[in-house]
């Protein structure tokens, strides 16, 4: 299961804040068919097939592709008052 450092709840829970969020409401990441990468968008609520991943407050709603390549990773975030950026673990 994908885990998330503080710093990357906290960038999760701004964003989907910012965004109007609901307590439904978290960040999708699924696999783009097309280009096979990671997308992340904010969604309303978790698809049905979503894995929801919650941690110090912050929501996660993973695709089981994106689930599956996730698997046993950690997602990072860099924060700064000019930008904040999310990475993996490598």
């Amino acid at each position: 299961m994908l885990t998330l450092t503080e710093d990357a709840a906290t960038l999760v829970r701004s964003l989907t804040d910012r965004d109007g969020g609901t307590p439904s409401s978290g960040l999708r990441i699924a696999v783009d068919p097309d280009h096979h990468s990671l997308a992340m968008a904010i969604a309303p609520a978790p698809a049905p097939a979503d894995e929801v991943v919650v941690s110090g407050g912050a929501r996660l709603f993973l695709s089981q592709p994106a689930a599956a390549r996730l698997d046993a990773r950690t997602l990072h975030a860099e924060i700064s008052s000019d930008r904040s950026l999310f990475f993996l673990d490598t």
